[in-house]
């Protein structure tokens, strides 16, 4: 099956034209990370998507990467299957352009520079906020594209169990709850997931015939309370681990990743609230070759945030803190330097004065690599009517150089600079009863992207260089309709990624970028029984910056299926890539046939 620029538009245009049959109003979602304050979706003046626990369940999603692909803006490409290496492209951006957040903390790899998005565990996930667009004014390095938040679950919640086997010898079991009262609270959670995968790659440099399986487990503990009226507090550790099989050298991996983080809030007055964050996360990996060692790439991140909320007058509001990273590389190999600092202040005006909203945030830089750097943003919005809302933003963000860029032995370059970008965003929004859309037109400009060039004209030696550039246009659409138990939702985006480095490649797609993808997604509420289905489409890329390699379109259709036994029992089924189509996201690696899924379900009401 072929996927043409002609399909996006004529889907979309298919579920703007069902007519409001039932006026259910369905209330804006509440969003932090857009402004690190709570607003609601509508109020961010950017495009956000926000993905719920009812949601995750509903769509039956296997990993973090499976719920968000097709959404405006995101395209993945993935090497291989469950758990391996999953790149996420936002708005065209490169995969290490999206800060990646848990609960407020920085996540990812310093030595790589990207977050192993396929590892994170969705069954401890109580909500997604997606919000894309440059947001390194509030948050600093890395959110060119745009930051995905990751809330995991907390308070005082009912028990929820549940069970799912599939196809290749898939296995997952979680368990979660929560007791106690708002006063003192305790969260667990814990999950666990084994599969025995495909086969990575038939062929290329290193071929394996056998399946490449992937083991991975979880335990997530939340505890917190408040004291009197004014002053809460809660506390978090995160621990998971797993083991993840490839083609090549290394072939195994054993990987964890560690979070633990402290929280404290303080609401002084009806006008003021102060909050203090500590954090420490880990990202590590074991490698080897046939069960022999080959190397160990962890990473430590100790950070600080201390965050203050002013409201001036009605409809003024005021945000300032201080953030604080240390970064350090615990490596097998040895790196030039392996630690370093990174401080910040920001701060944030946000203003409604009646059809009007205003926002203004800046942040300043200070790191011991680098130096120091500056970031800014502008955003107005106007509502007409509730049926239609406009708002126009300009932001500046960067990505500074990870480790393996500055000093990895023989292949790093200590001169390196931060990637730096400008984007202009113009937006579209409005609802009439059940029926809602969005639309936006953006433009990003990289610059100082940083590429693999020659250290002199004619050398043979090539080190990580400040030597590309790149311009991102696209516009995304996005619709949703609820009428009687059925909703149809829809989203398109239409991008041009473009090469602009002025060498052989210029004018050309950014690597594994599609100028066009979308999804389609319908449920479907008969009694007891819930049904849908989700259909993905991606455009043609290509796996190499000269273009030559090229990648074909594709789509795929999922099914499913849910029925309450009982008001606590639920079973569900999913069928995935139905067609069986055989397609790539990366050249080389493949991707799972026609699979199948049955979960039973715990969940008090």
């Amino acid at each position: 099956m072929n996927f043409t620029h002609k399909t996006l538009p004529a889907a979309l245009l298919l579920a703007l034209s069902h007519p409001v049959l039932a006026q259910e109003t369905e209330l804006a979602p509440v969003v932090i990370t857009a402004n690190r304050v709570a607003r609601s979706a509508e109020e961010t003046l950017t495009s956000v998507s926000v993905i719920t626990r009812k949601e995750i369940e509903q769509q039956q999603a296997r990993s973090v990467p499976d719920l968000l692909r097709g959404l405006p803006g995101v395209q993945f490409a993935n090497n291989g299957g469950p758990g391996k290496t999953t790149s996420l492209f936002l708005r065209g951006t490169n995969s290490d352009h999206t800060l990646v957040l848990i609960d407020g903390v920085k996540v990812g790899s310093a030595t790589s520079g990207g977050t192993a998005l396929q590892d994170l565990p969705i069954e401890q996930i109580e909500r997604i906020e997606l919000v894309r667009g440059p947001r390194a004014s509030l948050y600093g390095s890395e959110a060119i594209g745009g930051v995905i938040q990751i809330f995991t679950r907390k308070g005082v919640q009912p028990t929820s169990l549940s069970l799912t086997g599939g196809s290749r010898h898939s296995f997952e079991g979680s368990a979660a709850g929560g007791f106690g009262s708002p006063d003192a609270w305790l969260n667990l959670g814990a999950s666990g997931l084994t599969t025995r995968g495909i086969n990575v790659k038939d062929g290329g440099s290193a071929p394996e015939s056998d399946r490449d399986g992937y083991t991975r487990s979880t335990v997530n503990v939340r505890g917190g309370g408040r004291i009197g009226e004014n002053l809460s507090y809660d506390a978090q550790a995160l621990h998971t681990e797993g083991r993840n099989e490839y083609d090549g050298n290394p072939n195994l991996t054993d990987l964890q990743q560690d979070l633990y983080a402290g929280n404290l809030r303080w609401a002084a007055s009806e006008r003021y609230t102060t909050s203090f964050k500590l954090a420490q996360t880990l990202d590590a990996s074991k490698n080897f070759k046939d069960d022999k060692f080959s190397s160990r790439f962890d990473t430590r991140r100790s950070q600080a945030s201390w965050q203050n909320d002013f409201t001036l007058a009605e409809g003024h509001q005021l945000v300032g803190g201080y953030d604080y990273l240390y970064d350090e590389a615990l490596s097998s190999t040895n790196y030039a330097l392996d630690s370093r600092v990174n401080q910040a202040v920001f701060g944030q005006y946000l203003a409604d004065i009646g059809r009007v909203d205003l926002q203004v945030a800046g942040r300043h830089d200070k790191n011991e690599q680098y130096g120091h750097h500056n970031t800014g943003s502008l955003a107005l919005g106007y509502t007409f009517t509730p049926a239609l809302r406009l708002r126009a933003s300009y932001g500046t963000a960067f990505k500074a150089p990870s480790f393996n860029d500055l000093y990895y032995p023989g292949a790093g370059n200590p001169d390196l600079q931060p990637e730096k970008s400008r984007s202009s965003e113009l937006g579209a929004s409005g609802k009439t009863g059940g029926f809602s859309w969005e639309a936006s037109l953006f433009r990003t400009e990289v610059s100082n992207l940083i590429a693999w060039a020659p250290i002199s004209t004619g050398s043979a030696i090539w080190i990580p260089s400040n030597v590309s550039k790149a311009r991102i246009t696209g516009l995304e659409l996005g619709a949703k309709q609820h009428f009687g138990n059925t909703t149809l939702a829809a989203s398109a985006t239409l991008q041009n990624p473009q090469d602009q480095s002025g060498s052989s490649t210029d004018g050309n797609l950014l690597v594994r970028r599609a100028r066009q993808f979308g999804r389609l997604d319908a449920d479907h509420q008969l009694g007891a029984w819930s049904i849908g289905a989700s259909l993905n489409g991606v455009g043609s890329r290509y796996d190499d910056a000269a273009n030559k390699i090229k990648l074909g379109g594709y789509a795929t259709t999922d099914l499913r299926a849910e029925y309450a036994l009982n008001k606590d029992w639920r079973a569900q089924t999913r069928l995935e890539n139905v067609f069986d189509k055989n397609y790539q996201t990366a050249y080389g690696y493949n991707q799972a046939g026609t699979s199948a899924w049955l979960t039973l379900r715990y969940q008090p009401k």
